[in-house]
């Protein structure tokens, strides 16, 4: 028991840097809570070449681009998409590698580039996986209502459900995680992040990422029989982003951010930051739970767009960015151009005019107010 309680103890100081999450679920039972140590040492541990990483990879394992400020949430790391518009259409280029480019190989000999085809490349910033369980938990029925409650509310700012095609079990569900909202499961989630910037295939996906496309390549690279998982790390993975619990608030609310939370919700930010969700699971640590990640997870157009066409999402929507972990999060927007909060609102347009400039039109001392309530996220 001691020794289990010491080990749990490391866990805890090891992830909640800042004081701002990384630990598990409050109400775990002691299997969930031995699985999700499981998985938080598969998160942290790199996967070796002999094991099958690559041959091409963005990282080695999970905690580098999700370790800031906490473990499962994001760093200023980015990754690179490509494809190209040719008339308004996108081509991701799938048979040149596309759309995600792997920046690094196991040799100088195997790496992939930038095809010449690409005329669009964008940097997309990590995203968080703090909560991801209680997120997943949502149901569907629940998001698609409030699409529907938006159309009604103000049709000109509604935004809409992203429906996507799980991998794991073939069935529509209603999208979530994801700057495109392009996946609705998390071991969907984690099997596609495992082949996609760690190279290591698993049931779900078991073909590696040719270099460029390009199979013969592959073949002379890749020497480890697929699917490379046989350590368990697709639902080790799972587990622990299931249990992990949602980023912890400030103890103390000053009036400052109340007066900061009460206007940020009647200039309309909260019309598509959204609290209202609730998590429905055979989970006990999760079931019933309010799950007010700021998101209502629709994708909207607010003049951000990157041009990349991924699930259901369309080129210039983005689902709206859960706003649960601000401070210690910077950059913000999904290429990291605001390095400040307050850039970050400026930047928005499109369906999020009306609001940036209701904000905008605030007095500072009110703007101020603001910004001191999404800091305390």
């Amino acid at each position: 028991m001691r020794s289990g309680l010491f080990l749990l103890a490391l866990i805890l100081a090891a992830t909640a840097v800042h004081a701002t999450g990384g630990g598990p679920l409050p109400g775990l039972t002691a299997s969930e809570l031995a699985e999700f140590k499981e998985g938080f040492f598969a998160f942290r541990a790199p996967i070796s070449l002999q094991q099958g990483l690559g041959p091409v990879y963005n990282m080695a394992s999970c905690y580098p681009c999700h370790g800031h400020p906490a473990l499962g949430g994001q760093t200023p790391k980015t990754v690179t998409r490509f494809g190209r518009i040719t008339d308004g259409v996108f081509d991701p280029l799938d048979s040149a590698g596309g759309s995600l480019l792997q920046a690094k190989a196991i040799r100088a000999s195997c790496a992939e580039v930038i095809p010449a085809a690409a005329n669009v490349v964008v940097k997309r910033n990590v995203s968080s996986a703090l909560g991801a369980g209680l997120i997943e938990a949502i149901p569907d029925q629940q998001i698609i209502d409030r699409a529907t409650a938006e159309q009604t509310e103000n049709a000109a700012w509604a935004g809409r459900a992203a429906i996507v095609t799980g991998v794991s079990d073939g069935l529509s569900h209603v999208g979530r995680f994801g700057w495109k909202a392009q996946e609705a499961l998390l071991i969907d989630f984690v099997g596609r992040a495992m082949v996609d910037e760690l190279g290591f295939t698993n049931a779900l996906f078991p073909m590696d990422e040719a270099p460029n496309g390009n199979l013969a390549l592959l073949a002379q690279c890749d020497s480890v029989p697929d699917p490379e998982d046989t350590i368990g790390f697709l639902d080790k993975v799972t587990h622990l982003l299931r249990y992990l619990g949602r980023p912890t608030q400030p103890s103390h609310v000053s009036n400052v951010v109340m007066q900061g939370e009460a206007l940020f919700d009647s200039i309309g930010c909260s019309f598509c930051h959204y609290v209202g969700y609730t998590a429905v699971s055979s989970i006990s640590a999760i079931d019933g739970q309010s799950v007010a990640l700021y998101s209502d997870l629709l994708l909207h157009d607010i003049g951000t767009g990157d041009g990349i066409v991924q699930g259901d999402a369309h080129g210039n929507e983005f689902r709206t960015a859960p706003l649960w972990l601000v401070r210690g999060s910077e950059p913000y927007l999904h290429d990291g151009r605001a390095h400040t909060v307050a850039e970050a609102i400026s930047a928005h347009q499109g369906q999020a005019l009306d609001v940036r400039n209701t904000y905008l039109a605030l007095s500072p001392s009110e703007q101020q107010a603001v910004l001191r309530f999404l800091l305390a996220r």
